[in-house]
């Protein structure tokens, strides 16, 4: 009987934490989850390891189910499964270690707690929020990392709290959010074992709620500061084609590539009468032109060409380029006086390659040991950049971010120089139709506007395409979710150079400084675990003691 409750908790636990995100996207959840995942896996360290795997599994398959949507059958299962399953090992860990931690008799939780003393308290829950900063770093790290949909992510709308982030980055915010929900936690146990609610049970919230209230007075000032004198504004057209990805991966027919190719002229036309001083295209989307009408291809590019140079636009076109037989996934910085198809052989326009590759999607890994291990990507293996690179674009500059590239937060520390007016995204979220994944990625990406204090642009194949403020909040969005057409922004631009905040200068600190403290924690708790050993085993070897 206690096993089927149990597992009810964790999995009501996991399910509660699921809905902070798109497609519920119920913020007050988010405060909620680390609560309820502490009292669901309450128990001691193994069991509280499989406890919290349950609640992993019921919340990472339920809000990554948008996996299976890929176009690959069978494929789609087995990353949906790999990839849930693989992330679901983070909050097991973070629940056993929590436990392990735990200054008092696990199986008597709610006794242990009233009675431990409001500092031995206040230190477990501060440890335990700490440990969940460090299990979100970590998940964002380990491997090529996955750093999506972090708790504090989910407070994108709640924008004094959400300004912290050009401090020490979303996890801070994740930081602030655990720790309240801990000490809420902590508040009901003691309110549970009185059976009735005494004010000195408020004194459980005074390290959260301080903490709170600095966050919100830091965020406050933030917003009163004002940004940088506005000097001009900049005319971005977005191109968003809707391609479906089977289109996009099936090259060698040519009927589905012209009418490809002929949606992409046909929308760049549109864009371009439009007078943009910037003209981009989302990830991948330049059609294989080889494979095309000759006569055709030049008529169109003539015609797309002649508008261009009359209104002097810039291009920045996502393709793949190759170097030396390998592929990357690029985009090209085309000035407004160069023919596409004379230049094309050359590819001497600046380019951006991109850095940080998705695992089965651009890479295989041990494909070369374990070679049935390529018949689960449906591409092949694609090179990495070397590094940012600025696209000068005359009256503006800007950094690239390709693809999930937005929402690793160290590539957009790194690329937002003091140069850099604007960060631009160029992605293809038509891997995963027309889910939830779209809003998560958008929300997930909006932060980095947020850390580096620069606007984001988002030009997606089929997703979120718009603009990104230093605020967090969404621009130009519309009607376009989902659907093929043009989105006109218009962007501001501030004096420069532009001052890296405080996060781009210290970097992950509280990620990492998190890290470090868990493991000093676990040092001590080993330490004091062999005292106790040693002493009992005195106590067993003399029992007059």
């Amino acid at each position: 009987m206690d096993n089927k409750r149990d597992w009810i908790k964790a999995i009501f636990a996991g399910l509660v934490w699921f809905c902070a995100f798109a497609p519920l996207q119920c913020e007050p959840a988010a405060w909620l989850a680390p609560a309820l995942v502490l009292w669901a896996s309450a128990a001691k360290p193994k069991r509280a390891f499989c406890l919290g795997y349950i609640i992993g599994v019921a919340h990472f398959f339920s809000s990554l189910s948008w996996v299976l949507y890929i176009p690959v059958a069978g494929s789609n299962i087995v990353g949906w499964v790999a990839l849930a399953g693989y992330c679901s090992i983070y909050p097991a860990l973070w629940s056993a270690f929590c436990w392990w931690i735990f200054p008092g008799d696990v199986r008597q939780a709610g006794g242990s707690i009233l009675s431990m003393g409001f500092k031995k308290r206040l230190g477990w829950g501060a440890a335990c929020a700490v440990a969940w900063v460090a299990q979100e770093c970590l998940r964002g790290w380990v491997i090529t990392g996955f750093p999506w949909n972090y708790l504090g992510a989910s407070q994108l709308d709640f924008t004094s709290l959400a300004m912290l982030a050009q401090y020490t980055g979303v996890l801070g915010v994740s930081l602030v959010v655990a720790w309240g929900s801990i000490g809420a936690l902590l508040m009901f146990y003691c309110w549970r074992e009185q059976d009735r609610f005494v004010p000195a049970l408020l004194k459980d919230l005074v390290g959260p709620v301080a903490l709170f209230v600095i966050v919100l007075v830091l965020g406050h000032v933030a917003l009163l500061k004002p940004l940088a004198k506005e000097r001009d504004t900049f005319s971005i057209a977005l191109v968003q084609p809707s391609i479906e990805q089977t289109v996009l991966w099936n090259v060698t027919d040519v009927e589905s590539q012209t009418e490809r190719f002929k949606r992409m002229m046909d929308l760049s036309d549109r864009a371009v009468v439009q007078k943009p001083e910037l003209l981009v295209w989302p990830e991948a989307s330049l059609p294989p032109l080889g494979r095309l009408n000759a006569t055709n291809v030049v008529k169109r590019f003539n015609k797309l060409e002649e508008a261009i140079e009359k209104h002097k636009v810039w291009r920045v076109w996502g393709s793949d380029t190759w170097t030396n037989n390998v592929p990357f996934n690029s985009a090209l910085l085309i000035p407004p006086e160069d023919k596409f198809l004379v230049e094309l052989p050359q590819m001497s326009w600046p380019t951006y390659a991109k850095r940080h590759l998705v695992m089965f999607g651009e890479y295989v890994p041990f494909s070369e040991q374990l070679p049935f291990l390529k018949k689960l990507a449906p591409v092949g293996n694609f090179g990495r950049g070397s590094g940012p690179v600025t696209f000068d674009l005359g009256m503006a500059k800007t950094s690239l971010l390709i693809c999930f590239e937005d929402v690793v937060p160290k590539l957009a520390r790194r690329a937002a120089t003091p140069e850099v007016d604007f960060l631009l995204n160029m992605t293809n979220d038509g891997w995963f139709g027309d889910s939830h994944q779209q809003w998560q990625h958008a929300r997930s990406a909006a932060w980095r506007a947020i850390e580096t204090q620069r606007p984001l642009i988002r030009c997606c194949n089929n997703g979120i395409t718009g603009w990104v403020d230093e605020y967090g909040q969404f621009h130009g969005v519309g009607e376009l979710v989902h659907s093929e057409g043009v989105r006109m922004i218009e962007v501001p631009l501030r004096e420069g150079p532009h001052s890296p905040t405080f996060y781009q200068r210290t970097g992950d600190w509280v990620s990492w400084g998190s890290v470090f403290v868990c493991g000093v924690l676990a040092l001590l708790r080993m330490k004091y675990s062999a005292g106790d050993e040693k002493n009992d085993s005195e106590l067993a070897d003399d029992p007059a003691k």
